[in-house]
């Protein structure tokens, strides 16, 4: 019997997806100043570190204010505009990194001694090669208000930790940076889940209390162990009840969930392990080589060969 994981089903989701996350800039801006941010395939963030700011979103009617402390993500990569007044002229987003980056900040020019604003903004990437429901599902705007979320002051620590690693050169600032901006997509997510328990989708699956469990356990596998029935029995579900409800929340069958799940990381262990392939067969739930290599070139439309030599990064 598989022993019960302890594996979270976020973290291996993330894995699987390929969570790539970057802070840009921690910049001190004075007024006038602002950006034009058009569509990106990266989900984008910005952090209110000094005063406030506004935000235009395309949709909407009214701007929105964004005072200090708060934190504005677009998941999926969504336009907007961000600046310190509804008038200000924009320059194109792109061009403000490209030229903060290169040591040039454009909003804070020399002979002004004043800072008006602090802005930490970044982005998030991942593999959109992954057909995973967690993308599919991902929220196209988040909005953390700091008035609001006094009780969350790790989140606060977190950002200051982020702004502070991001100005100062230090070994293993990079690194630090970076990780660190993980962690910030993974709260993000958290605060998500938590603002919006009546959305039925992946992230409300990731919090359900049975689903949820469901989800941990599959991804904790390690032979072709789970099925459908003994997962329903595992949080205490009927196969229908659970079949249904884990249909309604993750957007698929736990079936096919298990099947996509199980081939993903039959994948992985080809690019990524020295294992036979009569051994990837097994953990994946096949009994020939010749059963798994059938399921996989009809999953991936390559041969289990043809992955494991082909280069990837």
């Amino acid at each position: 019997m598989e022993a019960a994981g302890s594996m979270d089903a976020l973290a291996d989701v993330l894995k699987t997806i390929r969570l790539n996350a970057q802070t840009y800039f921690c910049s001190d801006f004075v007024s006038p100043w602002g950006m034009e941010i058009a569509h990106s395939p990266e989900g984008l963030f910005h952090v209110a570190v000094k005063g406030q700011c506004w935000l235009m979103l395309p949709q909407a009617e009214h701007p929105l204010l964004l005072e200090e402390g708060d934190i504005v993500a677009f998941p999926t990569g969504g336009a907007h505009s961000i600046c310190d007044a509804k008038d200000s002229p924009r320059l194109p987003g792109h061009h403000v990194v490209e030229n903060i980056l290169d040591g040039n900040n454009l909003f804070n020019p020399e002979h002004h001694a004043a800072t008006s604003h602090t802005l930490l903004c970044g982005s998030f990437s991942y593999d959109s090669s992954v057909k995973h429901p967690f993308l599919i599902d991902l929220p196209c705007f988040i909005h953390i208000k700091a008035k609001e979320n006094q009780s969350m002051d790790w989140l606060t620590s977190l950002v200051d930790v982020l702004a502070n690693e991001t100005r100062v050169s230090s070994p293993g600032s990079t690194l630090m940076v970076d990780r660190l901006t993980e962690i910030l997509f993974i709260q993000l997510i958290r605060a998500y889940i938590k603002q919006s328990p009546q959305n039925l989708n992946y992230m409300a699956a990731l919090a359900d209390p049975q689903i949820g469990s469901a989800l941990n356990l599959i991804h904790a596998e390690t032979q072709a162990y789970w099925t459908v029935e003994r997962l329903g029995n595992a949080v205490a579900l009927s196969r229908t009840a659970f079949t249904e409800k884990f249909s309604k929340l993750v957007g698929m069958a736990p079936k096919t969930y298990l099947l996509n799940g199980r081939m993903r990381k039959a994948k992985a262990l080809l690019e990524n392990s020295e294992l036979s392939m009569y051994d990837i067969a097994e953990r994946t739930g096949y009994s020939s080589e010749a059963a798994f290599s059938k399921a996989f070139k009809l999953f991936f439309n390559k041969t289990p060969g043809q992955a494991r030599r082909e280069p990837h990064s």
